[in-house]
């Protein structure tokens, strides 16, 4: 990383915290059978990964849910987009700003969705991850324990090496048998 970007990112990850800091959210728990409207931000830097979240998204949609889906790739260019994921926003570096903050319309449509449950399928450090992850007004946040854990409201433990599947299922298994009063 170049001294110019490494000085921007530091800058801007001092503003994300101070937006973070000011932001009142107001945590609403659901599970598997309250939630209605369910988003999905992903890493698909891994090739097996689209196919992995175009299941589940296929299987939330059969269930009935409302369902949104945000793949990250890490780099310039989005590489083609997988033909079963057609309709899932994809989003780069180059669609973001110096301080990681998306631009591209579609992303930032996504990121201002109240959903009921948005599920972090990626660990990654990515400012801009970690920017809709942080000020995302979703009601629940489930993610896994690690990089975003301080943004999340509900944390999956994994294994080392887990993969993407084992963070749906596990975050699936504990949002069914959990029940909501």
């Amino acid at each position: 990383m170049s001294i110019i970007k490494n000085t921007a990112e530091k800058i801007a990850r001092k503003l994300l915290a101070k937006e973070v800091k000011k932001l009142t959210k107001h945590v609403e728990f659901h599970n598997m059978q309250s939630a209605k409207y369910i988003g999905i931000l992903f890493d698909t830097n891994k090739k097996e990964n689209n196919s992995i979240v175009s299941n589940f998204y296929t299987d939330l949609k059969k269930q009935g849910y409302k369902i949104s889906a945000a793949g990250w790739y890490e780099g310039v260019e989005v590489p083609q987009k997988p033909i079963n994921t057609l309709d899932f926003i994809y989003f780069s570096e180059s669609d973001c700003n110096w301080k990681g903050i998306p631009q591209s319309h579609d992303i930032n449509e996504f990121f201002k969705q109240q959903f009921d449950i948005l599920f972090i399928l990626t660990q990654s450090e990515e400012l801009t991850v970690q920017y809709i992850t942080s000020l995302s007004p979703a009601s629940f946040k489930v993610g896994a324990k690690g990089n975003n854990a301080e943004y999340l409201d509900f944390m999956i433990e994994l294994k080392e090496n887990a993969s993407i599947k084992e963070l749906i299922q596990d975050s699936i298994t504990y949002l069914s048998e959990i029940k909501k009063n």
